[in-house]
């Protein structure tokens, strides 16, 4: 059997987070914006029904609770040959993000690829986008 590779992962603090967050909240999704591709960029936690997915988009990867991690096409240009992790420290999150009444923020831990990691997602089928999106 294969091993799939995944392109962002949750640390157990911040999957513990994420759980309070939805028990609060109900469904959400992470949201990375910005234009740059600063690893050490916090991605928004938001409510899944209060916010748009682009057609463009690409939905980096799944996580506990049926929780998508997205990111715009040219962030993913950037980070193409990256693995994220989210993970979670104390501070003030972004506004908009949901884990700011936690006392709490999700952060992004990135390292490169490795090159078996890259050639098993190079022969896998694209990442899914936000035309591919049901609801």
């Amino acid at each position: 059997m294969q091993n799939t590779i995944h392109r962002v992962d949750i640390t157990e603090r911040a999957q513990d987070l994420l759980r309070r967050v939805i028990e609060d909240n109900g469904p959400v999704l992470f949201r990375q914006t910005g234009e740059n591709c600063a690893a050490e960029a916090a991605p928004l936690c938001l409510p899944t029904r209060q916010f748009p997915i682009e057609k463009s988009d690409i939905l980096l990867g799944r996580l506990s609770w049926h929780t998508e991690f997205w990111i715009s096409p040219e962030q993913f240009e950037c980070w193409k040959d990256t693995h994220l992790t989210i993970d979670v420290t104390r501070g003030p999150a972004a506004e908009p993000s949901l884990e700011a009444s936690h006392g709490l923020r999700f952060v992004l831990r990135a390292r490169q690829l490795t090159p078996a990691e890259n050639a098993a997602l190079a022969a896998a089928p694209p990442p899914r986008t936000g035309a591919d999106r049901t609801l």
